[in-house]
């Protein structure tokens, strides 16, 4: 029952894998096996059974850190070149045996740093999209210069404009330091550049 419980988990459409209920069933089923008489801890079977439930348990966290929807293309093709294998994880065919079959525990802190990274760009590109969100949408209001036109900005908007450069400004500088961020190290140089114009 528990071996086909734990070879049924290999049949789950990625996509739909969740690591939460896999988990709860798996420590269920280590209660079970440590409640099992003595006397069974020596028969084949009992080995059997004890050595498939942890070796699914010993993946769990790699799986659930896989599962997480910050990893994209990019981060799946570092996955595919780490493993020597193919997750086509955008295939509505590919399944949790198709990630189990790739040699996970050999790397498993390579596929940790890659999810780990997958998270922290997301946090990364979420920040820098803010940054291009307030500035897409600020409108500036000039007004005359003596004789020459509208060249100036009004002294009403100018208080916050200025604040908004300073702080925009900080959360580009804080982002141009982050390691993870190679992906859009261009796009923040641009707006960096392009606030520190705006600003002088």
């Amino acid at each position: 029952d528990v071996i086909n419980s734990v070879q049924g988990y290999y049949d789950i459409v990625w996509s739909e894998v969740d690591i939460d209920v896999i988990n709860a069933q798996l420590l269920e089923f280590q209660s079970r096996c440590r409640k099992l008489p003595k006397a069974m801890r020596d028969w084949p079977a009992f080995l059997e059974l004890k050595k498939t439930i942890d070796d699914f348990n010993e993946c769990c966290p790699l799986l659930e850190s896989m599962a997480n929807k910050a990893l994209i293309d990019r981060h799946w093709e570092q996955l595919s070149v780490l493993c020597g294998c193919t997750f086509d994880v955008s295939n509505e065919a590919f399944l949790l045996r198709n990630v189990m079959e790739a040699p996970l525990l050999q790397h498993k802190e390579d596929i940790e740093d890659i999810c780990i990274a997958a998270i922290k760009e997301k946090d990364i590109e979420a920040k820098l999209n803010n940054v291009m969100n307030d500035w897409n949408f600020q409108e500036l209001s000039f007004s005359s210069f003596k004789n020459r036109g509208e060249l100036l900005l009004k002294g009403s908007d100018i208080q916050e404009t200025v604040s908004l450069m300073e702080d925009s400004l900080m959360v580009l500088s804080s982002l141009m330091s982050n390691r993870y961020n190679v992906p859009f190290k261009k796009k923040i140089q641009q707006w960096v550049q392009n606030i520190s114009t705006a600003a002088e």
